[in-house]
């Protein structure tokens, strides 16, 4: 049976699976009337050692279908979910919504949702919203960490982190290395001064767009000195177990094998447009053209 190794997460302390559960549309939709099923698989990855747990308010009845298992192994595992709200309010009730759908007192990590610069613009008002809010759940041991995330650009991500001081981020690190490379070569080592811990997503969302496997795109971030954990869409037993084996059995790549892989799907990129996540309309975890992670 694989068993996933662990990395520490940051300041947070938390040893946490090198490869991290993301249940947004790929695992909601799914699993949505075969909860038995979305039940099983949970359980199933956490046999394999793997305990980050990432959901939202955002992702559909995600919460709601990872309860029951969520429920049967809280102490086990490091509990995720994030509230898009910016407003004081808006944010303490998603935190009473997951906790009541989690069936638990408190979560280990909630995010503020994927800021995004054409949406927020100003930071003040989620200073005195959401972050407030954030810090004072906090204090009162509902939340164990405070995160942010987005995929819209490092600029808002580097200014949230110096202003708020966020225990965690979770952020885009594909192989491709959007932004010319900004997401890795300057936000990555400012979360890294500060010992925050580094979540990875999107590691295979332009999956159909290359020759690659998912798998080898998958080993891109995980090879990135300071990122924890990279969180994987979960849509079937046999995605995650060859997921859960790969990362078991982990071995990091070198620079040079890295850079070299970077420039040959930057190439097979070119032309293609915008990635999923950058076009208009887009969702996290919403049900859209992507539904892989």
């Amino acid at each position: 049976m694989p068993v996933v190794p662990r990395r520490t997460l940051g300041r947070t302390g938390a040893e946490v699976s090198i490869l991290g559960l993301g249940l947004g549309s790929a695992y909601w939709r799914t699993f949505d009337n075969r909860p038995d099923e979305a039940e099983e698989i949970l359980l199933r990855a956490f046999s394999y050692g793997i305990n980050y747990f990432d959901t939202s308010r955002n992702y559909g009845n995600s919460e709601l279908l990872a309860a029951p298992a969520v429920e049967r192994i809280r102490d086990g595992i490091f509990l995720v979910s994030k509230s898009g709200s910016r407003d004081y309010d808006g944010y303490r009730a998603d935190l009473e919504t997951s906790l009541e759908n989690l069936r638990t007192d408190h979560l280990d990590l909630y995010h503020i949702h994927n800021l995004n610069p054409n949406t927020d613009a100003d930071l003040d008002l989620i200073e005195n919203g959401a972050v407030r809010a954030a810090r004072e759940a906090k204090e009162q041991g509902l939340i164990r960490n405070i995160g942010i995330t987005g995929h819209s650009g490092t600029g808002i991500l580097m200014e949230a982190i110096r202003r708020w001081d966020p225990d965690v981020i979770l952020t885009t690190y594909p192989a491709d290395r959007p932004e010319d490379g900004a997401y890795e070569d300057k936000l990555l080592p400012l979360a890294l001064e500060r010992n925050m811990g580094v979540v990875a997503m999107k590691a295979i969302r332009r999956a159909r767009d290359t020759d690659w496997p998912a798998l080898q795109l998958i080993r891109y971030p995980m090879s990135l000195p300071g990122i924890a954990t990279t969180i994987v869409g979960l849509d079937s037993i046999a995605h995650l177990d060859e997921n859960a084996a790969m990362a078991s059995a982990f071995e990091p790549m070198d620079a040079a094998e890295m850079a070299e892989m970077s420039r040959l799907i930057r190439s097979e990129l070119a032309g293609l447009g915008p990635a999923p996540w950058d076009r208009p309309g887009y969702r996290d975890g919403q049900p859209g053209s992507w539904t892989l992670a």
